[in-house]
């Protein structure tokens, strides 16, 4: 008799865990505990849906992604209410319009350079060139701090596309750096009457080796989706966890970090 009763709820109990929904991580933002464990969540870790959390602060936040259901991010139920409650699954972005296209006037400039960007390897942007004329004497500039003081970076230019370069933009007196003091940054066009401000933004350069990791997560987990939905995930995490970011460098980064090509 105790077998027959065992035996069913064995099964139950199998199929109950069967139909818990399990995430991975992609990213941690914050501090994030495990109830349960009491362990830090980590990027790579999968938990199931009802896991209870505790959020060091109402701003510490998860990248998480299912298989089936997508792409997440988890943040506590409320600012106060930061411990053992039920998290917010929140849809991440997915379907994003990650470039600029024609940038023909000041204000399409000003648009597209505010808030952070997120530079990968090279990212471009076509500019009118009756409005915006890049020579020699007619460029883009960037003025950054390192080590306390300011640089001035011109920038590339290739058929009147402005052009961000990871390398040439991270190389001063031709010395590689790894960063500068701040992602503050301020955009400047060198016009025949002098220099013009365009605007200040945050420039992001991720740790490469961390955001290969965290792309890995995402590429595995929706191994079996096209290769747009792909690149559209991996821009959508940019522009959530970074910054905005140019499809055409998320396209390079996938080709030349995971030989993934259109």
């Amino acid at each position: 008799m105790k077998k027959a009763i065992l035996l069913p709820a064995m099964i139950l109990l199998a199929l109950a865990m069967q139909a818990q929904t399990n995430y991975k991580v992609i990213k941690v933002n914050g501090s994030i505990q495990y109830v349960r464990t009491g362990s830090q969540m980590t990027l790579g870790d999968v938990f199931t849906e009802d896991e209870a959390l505790s959020f060091g602060t109402p701003n510490s936040r998860a990248a998480v992604i299912n298989p089936e259901k997508g792409r997440f991010i988890i943040t506590p139920q409320s600012a106060s209410q930061l411990s053992g409650a039920r998290s917010n699954f929140l849809p991440a972005i997915s379907n994003l319009s990650t470039r600029g296209g024609f940038l023909n006037s000041m204000n399409d400039i000003v648009n597209q350079f505010s808030g952070p960007l997120v530079i990968l390897y090279e990212a471009s942007w076509s500019l009118n060139p009756y409005q915006f004329p890049m020579d020699e004497n007619r460029y883009f500039y960037l003025l950054l701090r390192y080590k306390g003081k300011t640089i001035k970076k011109k920038l590339l230019c290739n058929d009147n596309n402005l052009v961000f370069s990871r390398k040439d933009i991270l190389t001063i007196d031709g010395q590689p750096v790894s960063t500068f003091d701040s992602p503050a940054a301020s955009l400047y066009y060198a016009a025949q009457n002098g220099p013009m401000f365009v605007s200040s933004f945050e420039l992001v350069f991720p740790d490469m080796k961390t955001l290969r990791s965290e792309a890995a997560i995402i590429l595995e987990e929706l191994s079996s989706q096209d290769y747009n939905r792909k690149v559209n995930e991996i821009s959508g995490y940019l522009f959530e966890f970074y910054g905005k970011p140019d499809k055409k460098d998320v396209m390079l980064f996938v080709e030349k970090d995971f030989g993934l090509k259109k």
